[in-house]
């Protein structure tokens, strides 16, 4: 049985990811080839955890994840009412045309069946994960700031 234990990457390291996969495809195989063979000295001898506690952990993750974003988003929309004024109807629903191209923009490109592997932690299937997050997140928090951005009264 395949290793399922992904390699440990950084926040930094993850974003570095992210760009070399969007701006040098070739760089990004490289380190996943150099990846694979440093994961193949793993020991065979897995102790797999509990799937109650995978969907737990994913659980809590997510909800920090939108916490997140619309803290962001609420912040964003505050200050900028604060710093800039109010916004204009036309500006709002431009948000939220943005806020909405973002998730659809993160529904459409998700790969899934096409790039997973056996084991499903190569950096190609979790840059893919990461970047499907920040679309939603960054959609998420472009449509919650422009609900906390003060409107006109035009």
């Amino acid at each position: 049985m395949a290793d399922t234990r992904p390699s440990p990457v950084s926040f930094f390291s993850a974003c570095r990811l992210c760009v070399l996969l969007l701006f040098a495809p070739a760089r990004l195989i490289a380190e996943q080839e150099q990846d694979a063979k440093e994961r193949s000295n793993y020991t065979t001898s897995v102790e797999r955890e509990h799937s109650a506690y995978i969907v737990r952990r994913a659980f809590l993750y997510s909800l920090i994840l939108v916490t997140l974003s619309g803290a962001i988003g609420y912040g964003a929309g505050f200050l900028a009412g604060a710093l800039v004024c109010c916004a204009t109807t036309k500006l709002i629903a431009w948000q939220q045309i943005a806020g909405a191209c973002l998730l659809l923009w993160g529904t459409l490109f998700i790969r899934g069946w096409e790039i997973q592997s056996y084991c499903g932690v190569t950096f190609v299937e979790r840059v893919n994960q990461w970047l499907y997050r920040f679309l939603y997140c960054a959609g998420t928090a472009v449509l919650v700031c422009s609900l906390a951005w003060p409107q006109c009264n035009s």
